[in-house]
């Protein structure tokens, strides 16, 4: 039984002595072609460092660089031992592809549990912000359903029901301390939490997607700034509501355009309806008929004629009356839409629906 070798010129110490003599552990060196095993060449350690006040541990692969270093990260490259320092914690790296993957579900956070204080999914925090946003989910939900916004048994409402069985699969049930078991992460969720901020971005593109619903809740402001276009395409009906403040649509330059191309538009106010241009015309026109309404008179506009009602007393002011005979206007055309067209794209889940 062969218990240690004494180092020597064939059998050299994993890292240079005198001078890293706080670096203990094991380091394996690459079998290249014809046997040889270079103290220079690549290698693989599991090392234990024990400088004063500058500990730290690592699992190490020189096949592209890859390495578990847990606490003062020191860089140790080769036989040279430490280098320079950089930085405190752990790192998981690799110049190849990384993968962390978890059948069960997975929690990663930056909520603070000092000498690893309680369990290891403990997410206390993260499922009361989460209760707190669902909570506001169903309470301007109901506040849209009075104002006839939503439908009570669908829209935002359906949403909330998923947002609530989501926070109770991350928080689970009942308690298995006594067997080391606990209840979170009940379902395969993967849980990103901080008690701070998440920041996400890419040079190039990011795309998020959803099988079933998808729900964004803020305590403060909800801002969306693109540099070009703001696009949204919707299968089935777009639902906006606000309880206070109000609702304000500017266009800088350009025109602002509502179509409904296969029913009605209905605007209505509680107070008064103004519609203005500050420098040019305003048009009001309907192919069939307009009719206006203040108080119980009225007027009405159609190819057969003009008629007006009133059950009071009909002013005209003008400086002179003139009936030169009969004149008309075209009414409006509007561009039609192929209906079938969008329905066959909506089966392709294409984004474009052009005139066939």
């Amino acid at each position: 039984i062969c218990t240690g070798r004494v180092h020597n010129q064939v059998n050299m110490p994993p890292w240079e002595l005198p001078g890293q003599g706080a670096l203990s552990g094991f380091r394996s060196r690459e079998l290249t072609k014809g046997g040889g095993n270079g103290a220079a060449g690549r290698a693989n350690h599991l090392l234990m460092d024990d400088t004063d006040g500058r500990i730290q541990a690592q699992l190490k692969s020189d096949h592209q660089s890859s390495s578990l270093s847990l606490g003062f990260i020191t860089r140790v490259e080769d036989n040279a031992g430490r280098k320079d320092p950089r930085g405190e914690g752990f790192e998981l790296r690799t110049d190849g592809h990384g993968v962390l993957r978890a059948q069960d579900g997975l929690l990663i956070t930056t909520e603070a549990r000092p000498e690893a204080a309680r369990h290891a999914k403990d997410m206390g925090e993260t499922v009361q912000r989460l209760t707190q946003a669902r909570e506001q989910i169903e309470g301007l939900a109901a506040a849209a359903q009075i104002a006839k916004a939503q439908d009570r048994e669908d829209d935002q409402a359906t949403v909330a029901k998923a947002v609530k069985q989501q926070n109770e699969a991350l928080k689970g049930q009942g308690s298995g301390k006594a067997e080391g078991r606990f209840p979170e992460l009940a379902e395969p969720h993967l849980v990103l939490a901080s008690p701070a901020g998440i920041a996400i971005t890419a040079t190039e593109s990011a795309h998020s997607h959803t099988g079933a619903h998808t729900q964004l809740t803020s305590g403060g402001h909800t801002s969306i700034s693109s540099a070009r276009r703001i696009l949204a395409s919707v299968a089935e009906g777009m639902r906006i509501f606000t309880l206070k403040s109000g609702i304000k649509a500017f266009a800088s330059e350009g025109d602002i355009r509502i179509e409904a191309q296969d029913d009605a538009i209905e605007a209505t106010a509680l107070k008064d309806f103004d519609i203005v241009s500050t420098e040019d015309t305003v048009y009001i026109t309907g192919k069939k008929k307009v009719t206006i309404n203040g108080g119980t008179s009225f007027s009405e506009w159609s190819e057969g004629g003009i008629r007006h009602g009133t059950l009071g007393t009909w002013f005209e002011h003008a400086a002179m009356h003139a009936a030169p005979g009969p004149d008309s206007r075209p009414g409006p055309s509007a561009q039609k839409v192929c209906r079938e067209c969008m329905k066959r794209a909506t089966r392709r889940a294409t984004a474009a629906a052009p005139r066939e």
